[in-house]
């Protein structure tokens, strides 16, 4: 097994790997808008169908994909995914017409379809049970680094080589990424014929929907998405309108957020007591909408940069606590298809909250806006606290996957 610890370096250039790869996608997918516009003069409706052809097959693919991380592993499904994805990003580099550039946005967003659901699924087959909190915490931390550094290193690339030259960064990470994971214990497939793929595939919503917590879960899951796609509609508005600041603190308010994440990320492993309590997910899904909150709420701009370092902070959490108990209320063999149904509900949710947030800013207006937003994962939160705590207490945790194993 390995240990979630720089001591132990199959861990460390996991982690090193997890924050390069995070680094280069968040670069290439700066970089897509820009050359469709810049280089192929995309019209804004051009530019929404390369949005659409990069993020749908998260929502649509992912569930499929599920049956084939669980069938092969994690280890194996995530290298697929990574050289799935440097040659997508290869091609966006060589694309000479905008349907080519859309071609190659549909197979990098199937690489983060397939790449979604084995990360989520790595952790259980590689640490011992009680470490995957921790794991989970410092690889959550690593992948933020892209949020932070992720649009620099677009704009360092842009300014010395052009549009192209994100696409190779983000190809060059993926190739780190595959070396992090070969170093890895590789989980073997179960012995045995099996299932045909879309029985495995309804076996893998049938483990979601009995399970009362799951359900749950999967909801609150949805309620942070929305908000989070709806804001960011919201910020570059508010920014502009309430603070009237300039575009360059979006950006900034982006980074705090990112900040937040990554310290929170690191102290997040010696919180293991409390974070297990059974009322933590619930809590932080209402604290997710309640830093969003205070983050539009203020014109002072130095307390909007505090809620933006909460918004940050309470992601994490939420992102972590829940991960970690999706991971112990499935066996490890059904985890790829229950977490790529969860990615597939967030990608949806994300998308909704994208299309609302504008029509409910220009009806009740930037602030009120906002709050009504991020109104939907306190409700949330507040309304399935109770459920969710008599659901997810540790010894029912692992009745629960053994169960699921069975």
């Amino acid at each position: 097994m390995v240990r979630p610890s720089l001591r132990d370096r199959r861990f460390a250039l996991l982690l090193v790997a997890e924050a390069v790869n995070s680094i280069g996608s968040w670069a290439s997918a700066v970089a897509l808008w820009g050359f469709a516009a810049y280089r192929f003069n995309a019209s804004p409706t051009e530019v929404s169908l390369l949005i659409i052809c990069w993020a749908a097959p998260v929502a649509v693919l992912s569930p499929s994909l599920g049956v084939f991380v669980d069938r092969i592993g994690a280890r194996r499904a995530l290298i697929v995914a990574y050289l799935l994805g440097a040659g997508a990003a290869l091609g966006l580099a060589a694309a000479y017409s905008l349907p080519i550039l859309g071609t190659f946005a549909v197979l990098a967003g199937s690489a983060r379809a397939m790449a979604g659901p084995a990360s989520g699924a790595l952790p259980p087959q590689i640490v011992a049970p009680d470490a995957l909190l921790a794991a989970n915490s410092l690889l959550g931390g690593a992948t933020e680094f892209g949020q932070v550094l992720g649009p620099l290193v677009a704009s360092a690339a842009l300014a010395l080589s052009g549009f192209r030259a994100a696409f190779l960064v983000d190809a060059a990470t993926f190739a780190i990424g595959v070396a992090a994971l070969i170093p890895l214990p590789a989980q073997r497939p179960a012995p045995g014929p099996r299932e045909p793929w879309l029985r495995e595939l309804a076996e893998g919503v049938q483990i979601v929907t009995r399970q009362r917590a799951l359900k749950l879960m999967l909801l609150i899951g949805a309620a942070v998405s929305f908000a989070s796609g709806a804001f960011l509609v919201v910020e570059p508005l508010y920014a502009r309108h309430v603070l009237h600041r300039p575009a360059s603190q979006f950006a900034l308010f982006e980074a705090a957020a990112g900040i937040g994440a990554i310290l929170t990320g690191l102290v997040l492993p010696w919180l293991r007591r409390i974070l297990e309590r059974p009322w933590t997910l619930g809590l932080a899904t209402s604290a997710y909408g309640l830093a969003a909150s205070l983050f539009v709420g203020t014109t002072w701009v130095a307390v909007a940069y505090t809620g933006a370092f909460l918004w940050g902070v309470s992601g994490m959490v939420f992102g972590v606590v829940g991960l970690t108990a999706m991971q112990r209320l499935t066996a490890t063999a059904a985890h790829g298809r229950v977490l790529s149904l969860s990615s597939a509900v967030e990608s949806v949710a994300e998308t909704i909250g994208l299309a609302v947030a504008g029509p409910a800013i220009a009806i009740l207006g930037v602030r009120p806006g906002a709050f009504a937003l991020a109104a939907v994962p306190i409700v949330a939160g507040l309304a399935t606290a109770g459920a969710l705590a008599g659901s997810l207490r540790p010894d029912e945790q692992r009745v629960a996957a053994d169960s699921a194993g069975k």
